[in-house]
């Protein structure tokens, strides 16, 4: 048996680019391994493309030539992220990594349940759970869960601030609710 796989096309997670520098360059080396499909937004191109980075979609609100011929333009009126994610959806993916900051949670809440987000930014890795999820972490490490819900059920965590825990051991914690679709759950990467 050979242990190499067959990777199917839309099987990885597209690479949704707002920022190129928002995370350490070794971190977006490892994302590009398995060969997503790379959009950024006209504004950023120049700035991925610096990275010998190649992009399959620009997204852009203006008429352009295209860069080069194996790039698929895209045209968006209002927000890029949105547009984009809209497209993705549409063209059959399944999930998609967005790197960089400024991007609106609400529009992230609008997609979630369609495709899986994961969303790196700074030093962070932040993620759209459901109830029932749970995690192994070392104790000790710090995390933001992010929710409206008042019935929220946390275990293997410690309170630290306003929806700032920490892990009290290794193991895995879990998280529950049952009012709502989701929350948020930002750790460090």
């Amino acid at each position: 048996m050979s242990s190499h796989h067959i990777v199917r096309e839309r099987q990885e997670p597209a690479l949704l680019i707002t920022d190129i520098y928002s995370i350490d360059i070794d971190l977006v080396g490892q994302i590009l391994e398995w060969s997503p499909t790379i959009i950024t937004d006209i504004d950023s191109y120049e700035a991925v493309t610096s990275q010998n980075y190649k992009v399959d979609v620009i997204f852009t609100n203006k008429l352009i030539d295209l860069p080069q011929e194996h790039v698929k333009s895209v045209f968006f009126e209002t927000n890029y992220v949105e547009a984009a994610l809209r497209y993705l959806v549409q063209e059959g993916y399944s999930a998609v990594n967005i790197l960089g900051g400024g991007v609106d949670k609400t529009v992230l809440e609008q997609f979630a349940k369609k495709i899986d987000i994961v969303w790196l930014r700074d030093d962070k890795r932040t993620i759209f759970v459901q109830s029932g999820f749970q995690k192994w972490m070392p104790a000790g490490d710090e995390l933001i869960i992010e929710s409206t819900l008042n019935e929220l059920e946390l275990e293997g965590v410690a309170l630290i601030s306003e929806n700032k825990y920490k892990t009290i051991k290794d193991g895995f914690f879990k998280i529950k609710f049952s009012n709502s679709k989701f929350c948020l759950l930002t750790e460090k990467i």
